[in-house]
């Protein structure tokens, strides 16, 4: 396979938001939203808005550090890993409490993890999105998981999994707790910095919880809503009564508009084991040819050529020269020279 390829960071989400300056009501944050989940289970934030909103009400063991995925903790203080990489132990914080006033234990978390990983588990998620594809099914590379005391939680592994840690830090393997009288759209509680205070179609309310592990929120509330077009979106912002918008694609205006490079990554790779790609020349002239910019251009103005095989502060990125040249000249002489046909 050849290492001549486009990785493309593409964008991930648009924000469209009014100055600060017009900003309405102090400390509370008004999102618009293409749609509202119905339910908020965070097993189900793959993406879309879901993801968005559970971020905010449920933590995770580990999580990944600003702008990167390098892992830091989260409801885990600390963990350690057995020699054999089967047995990962992880201690938990002291004194964190779900949005109810419960005091997490390692058997709560436990039983969060099992739902996601154990068939037919009576809590089972109704959309299981991440999990299965991150474990290599359910339960895949896990063989068990057990609470060894109230603030330590053990997960034997069937095989080595290096990127365990990285697949715990999903906000789909958030740690949630069933909500009395269970249902509804919120059915579950969580430790995160906000809590559910309404959840009706087409909105959702969280609070600011100032006690936090992490420190309290910055804003006192986040209000949701389904908002059903751009044009809505943008006459809402006008008259702010929003203070920002994801739009399910590009924005119809530019003004306001902030990106953020994202994860999305497209790549090329040539059959080395099959005529003419065998050829060393070969595969070389067609990277030669290639221009990054060009193909960057074509696939959007979000799109960047890459160094590496992943984007800047993704797990196990390696700097790479880029052999991506264009250079259709030199590539016609590396063809010729390969004794290609």
């Amino acid at each position: 396979m050849s290492r001549a390829g486009l990785g493309a960071l593409l964008l991930v989400a648009l924000v469209i938001g009014a100055p600060p300056r017009l900003l309405g009501e102090p400390g509370v944050l008004r999102v618009g939203l293409p749609s509202v989940p119905p339910v908020i289970d965070p097993a189900g934030a793959l993406d879309g808005p879901l993801p968005l909103i559970s971020r905010q009400v449920f933590d995770t063991l580990v999580r990944y550090v600003e702008a990167g995925s390098d892992i830091e903790p989260g409801l885990a203080v600390g963990w350690s890993v057995s020699k054999d990489g089967l047995v990962w132990s992880f201690r938990l914080r002291e004194g964190v409490r779900f949005h109810d006033g419960t005091l997490l234990t390692a058997q709560q978390v436990v039983d969060s993890l099992e739902r996601l990983v154990q068939p037919g588990h009576p809590r089972a998620p109704a959309l299981n999105a991440a999990a299965p594809r991150l474990l290599r099914g359910t339960p895949g590379v896990i063989k068990e998981i057990k609470a060894t005391d109230s603030r330590t939680v053990r997960i034997t592994l069937v095989l080595p999994y290096a990127p365990l840690l990285n697949v715990l830090a999903h906000p789909a393997f958030a740690i949630v707790l069933p909500s009395t009288g269970g249902g509804g759209a919120a059915p579950f509680q969580g430790t995160g910095p906000f809590a559910i205070t309404e959840a009706v179609p087409g909105r959702i309310a969280l609070e600011g919880r100032p006690n936090h592990w992490a420190g309290g929120p910055r804003l006192g509330q986040i209000v949701w809503s389904a908002v059903s077009d751009d044009a809505q979106a943008g006459a809402a912002l006008d008259a702010q009564s929003l203070s920002l918008y994801f739009p399910a694609g590009a924005p119809p205006r530019q003004s306001g508009a902030v990106s953020v490079p994202g994860w999305c990554i497209g790549y090329m790779a040539l059959h080395s084991e099959k005529e003419p790609f065998s050829r060393p020349k070969v595969r070389r002239a067609v990277a030669t040819a290639l221009d990054p910019i060009g193909i960057s251009r074509a696939v959007g103005a979000s799109a960047l050529p890459l160094a590496s095989f992943v984007p800047g502060g993704v797990w196990a990125r390696r700097e790479a020269r880029i052999s991506l040249e264009g250079d259709p000249e030199r590539a016609k002489r590396l063809l010729g020279e390969s004794g290609a046909r």
